[in-house]
């Protein structure tokens, strides 16, 4: 049966929509933006000056300041100014009173190597969502550069940006054989992670749950790990363990991130062993245990429960 939307909701999503699609920004974009309107804004102004003025909007600006009620105008797709606007000077004007509107969403942990089969991407826009973050729990494609360079072909909707997966590596050298790399394979495993690296990837993840990742022993990612760490990449780990042995997984992504020297992030951080549920202090505790002796630690969790 179809759902009837109110007025009001209708408008939200079309502001939503707008101000999170439209207007695929950075953090850094909107505040130098936001420094622009510090000056005087213009008395009048002449008709298409702007796109787009967006009325009287709560904006949060990601940055962790409180938010604050102001326009935005765009111009080609881009914030152009953020203050005091007059409406006659766009094209199009939406009122915003009562709604928020803030940078698009970064989803850090996707699974989109397909995503150029979908380049409108409407799942991820509608929810506000503007920048992927794919190639995560140790699957991806070993070809950066062809992977991300196929958006000059076949444009986005949305940004996307890849890490280089260490399961998807010792596939491609060792296939699925559960044996530790020789001397020549581990060099040829480096050497996928530097072209990887170098071809913009982000960071290097694991998959220790899946075959062939929960055939590697630490040292081995350690040393694809500091490889990635030269290019100032980070990673990004579905640990070895989420139920009883947690405790030893989250002890060996902290390790692998101090010996590599890189950040790690600790993909949908939880505790799936009941008989462990009410010990997420401890699990937290090791986190905060290694952000005060200076390794950046971050952990995500799933959307739902």
């Amino acid at each position: 049966m179809p759902i009837k939307l109110s007025k009001r909701r209708q408008l939200s999503l079309l502001v939503s929509f707008l101000a999170l699609a439209l207007i695929s920004i950075n953090i850094a974009n909107l505040s130098r933006a936001q420094q622009r309107a510090t000056t005087p804004a213009p008395v009048g102004g002449s008709v298409n000056d702007y796109d787009l003025v967006i009325k009287n909007a709560r904006i949060v600006d990601g940055t962790g300041n409180p938010w604050f009620i102001a326009d935005i105008a765009v111009k080609d797709k881009r914030i152009a100014r953020i203050g005091r606007i007059d409406a006659a000077s766009a094209a199009r004007t939406i009122d915003a009173q009562g709604l928020t509107v803030a940078p698009g969403f970064i989803d850090v942990h996707a699974h989109v190597e397909g995503i150029y089969n979908q380049p409108d991407a409407e799942n991820f826009v509608r929810m506000g969502v503007t920048s992927l973050v794919t190639g995560n729990c140790g699957n991806s494609t070993t070809d950066v550069a062809q992977f991300l360079g196929r958006i000059k072909d076949r444009p986005l909707a949305v940004n996307i940006g890849t890490l280089v997966a260490h399961g998807s590596v010792r596939g491609k050298v060792l296939g699925l054989e559960d044996r530790a790399p020789s001397s020549e394979e581990m060099q040829r495993m480096e050497a996928l992670v530097e072209q990887a690296m170098r071809d913009g990837a982000l960071g290097l993840s694991t998959g220790l749950i899946y075959v062939p990742g929960t055939y590697a022993k630490t040292d081995e990612i350690v040393a694809l790990a500091r490889v990635a760490a030269r290019f100032g990449g980070l990673y990004a780990t579905h640990m070895r363990d989420e139920g009883s042995e947690v405790m030893d997984a989250i002890r060996e992504s902290i390790q692998i991130g101090e010996q590599a020297n890189l950040p790690v992030e600790i993909s949908h951080f939880k505790i799936s062993s009941r008989k462990l549920w009410g010990r997420s202090t401890d699990t937290l505790g090791l986190v905060r245990d290694a952000r005060k002796r200076g390794l950046q630690v971050t952990v995500d969790q799933y959307a739902y429960t």
